[in-house]
């Protein structure tokens, strides 16, 4: 359950988002947003610190508080298998895919041990960008097993991998375990996404297995947090 601060975080936040109260507006005071809303004064002052933390307005002493950022955030359950574009969709931005490259090449020893592959066995990596509206979201390393997809992304991509996987290989994607990593400033595929992304980036790792378990592709999701939300609902056993 969610406490009355949170609850009216959420409602301020929406006008925002919604473009009713737009970047440089004065929202009302604490009093007004008290007698508004029927809360006291320290659930007032509990929310506009919770929009401030989260970069979307800013109190300026003596003046009062003010709408700095008002980009809709997409919300990405964790507990929800599904793809970028059907989460950009759901914020009501227009996806955009910019395919960078699809190499042909053997794989690190980590990458050979969680997919299974044998000695001689060579992986395809995809590389893309997601968009929404234009806007920078994602940046993606797709990792499969070369005898499983040979040149199918070898002149591009531009859709659904996951409904690709599935109509042109028969495979279909049933689960995915999931890791949220940080990122390295030594590490190639990080700088890369971080400089595509220009914004804070977690990297989501994920290993998809079909319905029998056997490993189909290795996903290296970089995400725009100031974009994306991930979020996941914990509960007390």
């Amino acid at each position: 359950m969610k406490y009355r601060y949170e609850q009216l975080a959420n409602v301020l936040e929406e006008k925002i988002r919604s473009g009713e109260w737009s970047v440089g507006t004065k929202l009302p005071g604490e009093m007004e947003l008290t007698r508004r809303y029927g809360v006291g004064r320290s659930t007032v002052r509990e929310t506009l610190n919770i929009l401030q933390q989260k970069g979307i307005v800013e109190k300026r002493h003596g003046s009062g508080t003010y709408v700095i950022e008002n980009k809709k955030v997409m919300e990405n359950p964790l507990l929800l298998l599904s793809s970028v574009g059907t989460m950009i969709e759901a914020a009501g931005y227009v996806p955009g895919s910019v395919f960078k490259s699809a190499t042909h090449e053997f794989p690190t020893a980590h990458i050979r041990e969680k997919m299974k592959l044998g000695a001689d066995e060579r992986i395809v990596v995809v590389n893309r960008a997601r968009t929404a509206d234009g806007q920078p979201v994602a940046f993606s390393y797709n990792v499969f097993a070369q005898s499983l997809v040979g040149n199918m992304f070898n002149k591009g991509l531009s859709g659904s991998i996951l409904r690709m996987l599935e109509e042109e290989c028969g495979v279909k994607v049933s689960y995915a375990e999931s890791e949220i990593k940080g990122i390295s400033h030594r590490d190639e595929w990080d700088m890369a996404a971080e400089q595509f992304l220009n914004s804070p980036v977690v990297l989501m790792e994920q290993l998809h297995f079909d319905g029998k378990n056997n490993p189909v592709m290795y996903a290296f999701d970089y995400i725009n947090t100031n974009l994306v939300k991930l979020n996941i609902r914990r509960e007390i056993l």
